[in-house]
Formats: structure tokens, sequence, C-alpha cells
């Protein structure tokens, strides 16, 4: 499982170093990316409002993709390889956002919408992060939750 957290964890850091070095190249090296912005208001309008429909559905989805019952009986059966693939989709899923949002804030000569859609995703990627004891609490059934279940049914009979 370790090996599964560190490939997670690289392409984690991979996304994130991406749009650092958008944002780095936008902001301090001032290199103009603004060749979209002679487009058309109706171009800009239709993208913007893509990105936040794109973006307002595919967190949820991210942060409850384990949650799904054919997803989650997968991880349970094979720990490693499912992991791997659906942690990999998971974190695709809100680091494409983040990448294109930040290239299309600069694309866009400094758009606010697409800069506030690229921190909403920034700011939910840490509850993606792939540590070891999150990866192993995925991949492992919830008798915690099933043993306070038992408890309070006990305590209710009595």
């Amino acid at each position: 499982m370790n090996k599964v957290k560190n490939i997670l964890l690289a392409v984690y850091v991979l996304f994130l170093a991406f749009a650092g070095a958008v944002y780095v190249a936008g902001e301090f090296l001032e290199m103009d990316l603004a060749w979209l912005s002679g487009t058309s208001a109706t171009r800009n309008y239709v993208i913007q409002m893509v990105m936040i429909l794109l973006t307002l559905g595919q967190i949820p989805l991210a942060l409850r993709l384990f949650r799904f019952t054919n997803i989650h009986r997968e991880l349970i059966s094979y720990p490693e390889q499912a992991m791997l693939k659906w942690g990999i989709i998971r974190i695709l899923l809100l680091g494409v956002l983040l990448v294109a949002n930040t290239l299309l804030y600069y694309f866009y000569a400094f758009e606010p919408a697409y800069g506030y859609l690229a921190i909403i995703v920034l700011l939910s990627m840490p509850f993606i992060l792939p540590t070891l004891s999150r990866c192993e609490a995925e991949t492992t059934e919830d008798e915690v939750a099933e043993q306070s279940a038992d408890e309070n049914k006990e305590e209710v009979e009595a």
C-alpha cells in the first residue's frame, strides 16, 4: 500500500506543481498568456458557465467517489489495484480542474471567475490528499461504524 500511496502522492504533487508553475509564469514572470482575451464575450461566457458547472459537479463527485457501492466493493476486494486506479481518477477529477481554471484565468486576462474557481478547487484538494492512513482506511470495511451501531442497538434494547 505504501507504493500506491507514493504513486498517488506523486500525481497529486504534479498537478499542484503544474498549477503553481502557471501561476508563477503569469504573475511573476509576466508572460503574456492572454491570447484568448480577444475572443468574443459570448465564447468567454459559455466557457465560464461550463467551467462553473464542471467545478461544482466534480468537487462533490471526487470527494464522495469512494462511497459509491461498486467502487467501495472494488476497494475492499482488490485494495491496491483499485486504490491506484480510483485514486488516480479522483486526483485527476480535481487536478485537471485546478490546472484548467488557472490557465483560463491567465488566458482570459485575469477573469476573476476562473481565479475563484481555481481557489475553490485548491481548497478542496487537501480532502483527497493520499496519506497512508487514508489509503488504508478507504480499503477496509467500516467496522467501527458497524460496532457503534451494534452498541447503540444493545443500549436501546436494555
